[in-house]
């Protein structure tokens, strides 16, 4: 069932990864991103306030801390998918320069090529690192010259959508005690079911939980393993507390986000970025018009082209359906679990008619 389930599913995907990859051209043709502005301005901010938009996501926040934004520091986020992206840059208030391999730049070089022009994200070869030690120096020269000079990593090493945390890797944290940098636990529960390229599947109106950990002060650890092992027991205990919440009653995290001042420098060679990939944009849309013309003239082409508008329309209005089915089929679930729905004994007919009213209220 998986792959007729992710192919049923497939159109509202591809939207949700067109909007990613198209994020800058987006934000500029619906006004997120002032183009036209040369005074101070955070066109990351811009971009990231169009996915969310788009994606209707909302964050709520677990607990009174907020992720630290009065000293420079390294953010350690949870991997999940391509959604931690503009999740995790939205919840730390886009403060951190992320950093990714340099494949991430080679599969959406439309955001990538705007974000490099403005110094706002680090791409690396994860395999050619190494010499350890140039690696960091080449991470510190980064980070003085960039707009924002914390680092935004994730531990893990690799994206899991497991129901457990993988262990920590150590390059990041290594980095951050040699630097003496303080670090800080920021886990996103929920980033996956906004888009998830594993299944292919993408949501609208998601709610997400975000828990932050305290400040952790790298210099006070002489020996690097004790602080590996406070990082990894903050970790644990920030992940263990943001997954077993529930969104309900908790308030909505609003970030507080940088003026920049970008140099004529970065706004011209971002200009040039966005108008170059709006150009590639213009010409795609274009070709698939004049598919769709040629399609359209064919025997049956209409009543195609027809099918598979409904086909997308249908998708993309069940992603924004299947949201409020999700949270109360888990809590539907749960209770059936527990027993609380009926006696195991009880007839069959009898069992059905118990669950029949439950089952209607869930939004079908």
């Amino acid at each position: 069932m998986a792959a007729p389930k992710g192919l049923l599913g497939l159109p509202s995907f591809l939207a949700g990864v067109a909007a990613l990859f198209w994020v800058f051209q987006g934000a500029a043709l619906t006004g997120f991103l002032k183009w036209w502005c040369v005074g101070p301005r955070n066109d990351v901010e811009a971009a990231l306030r169009f996915l969310k938009a788009f994606f209707r996501y909302r964050v709520v926040r677990l607990g009174d801390r907020m992720p630290c934004t009065d000293r420079k520091l390294v953010y350690l986020a949870n991997h999940r998918g391509w959604a931690d992206f503009f999740v995790d840059m939205f919840v730390t208030g886009a403060r951190a320069v992320p950093l990714s391999r340099r494949a991430v730049g080679m599969a959406f070089p439309a955001f990538t090529s705007s974000l490099l022009c403005i110094r706002s994200i680090l791409l690396f070869n994860r395999a050619g690192v190494r010499d350890t030690e140039k690696f960091n120096r080449w991470l510190d020269e980064e980070l003085s010259q960039g707009p924002q000079n914390s680092l935004l990593v994730y531990p893990e090493g690799t994206r899991s959508q497991k129901h457990e945390s993988l262990p920590l890797k150590r390059g990041m944290l290594r980095y951050a005690h040699t630097r003496q940098l303080p670090v800080q636990v920021v886990i996103t529960a929920g980033k996956e079911q906004v888009l998830n390229e594993r299944r292919r599947s993408m949501h609208f109106g998601r709610t997400l939980v975000t828990g932050c950990s305290e400040v952790l002060e790298s210099k006070n650890y002489a020996d690097f393993e004790q602080f590996m092992t406070a990082v990894q027991a903050l970790w644990d205990e920030t992940w263990a507390k943001v997954h077993s919440a529930s969104p309900d009653g908790l308030p909505e995290l609003v970030p507080s986000f940088l003026t920049m001042h970008y140099t004529p420098a970065q706004l011209a060679a971002e200009s040039l970025a966005l108008a170059a990939w709006a150009a590639v944009l213009a010409a795609i849309c274009s070709l698939a018009g004049f598919t769709a013309l040629a399609v359209a003239v064919l025997p049956g082409g209409a009543l195609l082209l027809a099918a598979l508008a409904l086909w997308t329309g249908t998708q993309l209005q069940l992603g924004s359906l299947q949201l409020e089915r999700s949270h109360r089929f888990a809590a539907f679930e749960a209770e059936a679990a527990a027993g609380s729905l009926g006696s195991p004994a009880a007839p069959p007919g009898r069992e059905v008619a118990r669950l029949l009213p439950r089952l209607w209220q869930l939004p079908w």
